[in-house]
């Protein structure tokens, strides 16, 4: 009996040195790490640990290294123990490789990836610039979209007006600060003044440059028997120059030129608008009028301004 006792307590020591055993197998690697992404800087590098065996749990931690363009002569990168990695410009022209060291109760082991492509610069900022319309009427606006290629989402944005001539002091200032959207998009709304180009910059990228011409308003009134008064709505006075007055006809079907009207007076009338008046008679009776601001009257700010049309 004492003899079949101690074999039982030689057998359960020998089954237990085995299960401990079979409990703490280190970790073992059966498929190398790699790692993922375009090494362009600027983008982000994914480690994959690649495949072990061994005792669970396994643990793993990442040490990222910069290598000469063959993925030789190795260096830790300070810091960069994240599973992902941004490329910067120290990147720029090396390789790089990631070690993966796994972990378990029972040991570890450290295997390191193959290399990466030789990283390229990031491709410069590049951007464009466009408008839903080329000609407004002073006052109204226009809407400015472009994007921002190469950047990345939020980028700043400045679009800076230039009136193609000064005017009342003014020639050159930023209209907006716009942020891009997560696909490099941004629009904006100005309300030019006078005939204006538009630039959009991203930081030391610069867009194609975007005309906007505008258009005085004109608004045509009766005021008496056969009296008539014109309003030229701008941002500088008219006073001394002249209208066109026409008259429909109806035989010919086009507008006929009869006289000019001249701008006698002005005033202010907001910050940035000066309103020119002109007062006329008008014969015969039940015509059709209208008053042209010609091309040369309003140039080089202005394009040709057309009045309403009433009758005589």
């Amino acid at each position: 009996m004492r003899k079949l006792m101690l074999f039982a307590v030689a057998l359960l020591a020998v089954l237990g040195v085995g299960s401990a055993t079979a409990a703490t197998t280190p970790p073992q690697n059966t498929v190398a790490p790699s790692t993922s992404g375009t090494a362009r800087q600027g983008e982000m590098l994914t480690a994959d640990p690649g495949t072990w065996s061994g005792t669970q749990p396994i643990t793993f931690t990442y040490q990222w290294r910069r290598c000469d363009t063959n993925g030789s002569s190795c260096a830790n990168i300070v810091g960069a123990t994240m599973k992902t990695y941004v490329l910067t410009s120290v990147d720029v022209g090396n390789t790089l490789r990631v070690r993966v060291r796994a972990a378990n109760a029972a040991g570890a082991r450290a295997v390191v990836s193959g290399a990466t492509g030789v990283v390229s610069a990031k491709a410069p900022k590049s951007v464009t610039l466009d408008t839903n319309q080329s000609i407004v009427l002073f006052g109204g606006s226009a809407t400015l979209t472009g994007s921002v290629a190469n950047g990345q989402a939020g980028d700043q944005v400045t679009i800076v007006e230039r009136l193609v001539q000064p005017l009342r002091g003014l020639q050159s200032r930023t209209v907006a600060t716009v942020r891009t959207a997560s696909d490099g998009s941004f629009s904006t709304t100005v309300s030019p003044i006078a005939r204006a180009q538009y630039k959009a910059s991203a930081g030391e990228a610069t867009s194609n440059t975007v005309s906007v011409s505008v258009r005085p308003t004109l608004h045509l009134a009766r005021v008496g028997f056969h009296r008539f008064s014109v309003r030229v709505f701008a941002a500088r006075s008219f006073r001394g120059h002249y209208g066109m007055l026409q008259r429909w006809s109806s035989s010919r079907q086009h507008w006929i030129g009869v006289r000019r009207v001249f701008f006698t007076s002005s005033y202010f009338a907001g910050s940035t608008t000066v309103v020119s008046r002109a007062l006329f008679r008008a014969r015969p009776v039940g015509v059709r009028i209208r008053v042209i601001l010609p091309r040369g009257q309003g140039a080089p700010w202005y394009l040709t301004g057309i009045s309403n049309s009433a009758r005589s």
